[in-house]
């Protein structure tokens, strides 16, 4: 049974699974870590009408956002 946890407000995301059934389309992606960043589809837009996108780390636990601020 895979481990389950949260992105977002979806709680079924798949730890260590490069195949997660519940992500977008091109998740997950590798992370520095060594784990996979997992992504949920956002409800919200922004100013251009763009879908926003929340994502997570199964490892580290970390965002693409925080990752590309280091």
């Amino acid at each position: 049974m895979p481990e389950l946890f949260t992105v977002g407000e979806e709680i079924n995301h798949h730890a260590g699974d490069p195949q997660c059934p519940e992500c977008l389309e091109a998740y997950p992606e590798p992370c520095r870590c060594g784990g996979l960043i997992h992504a949920a589809g956002g409800e919200e837009e922004d100013t251009d009408d763009t879908l926003l996108l929340t994502t997570k780390c199964d490892k580290c636990g970390r965002s693409e956002e925080e990752l590309g601020e280091e």
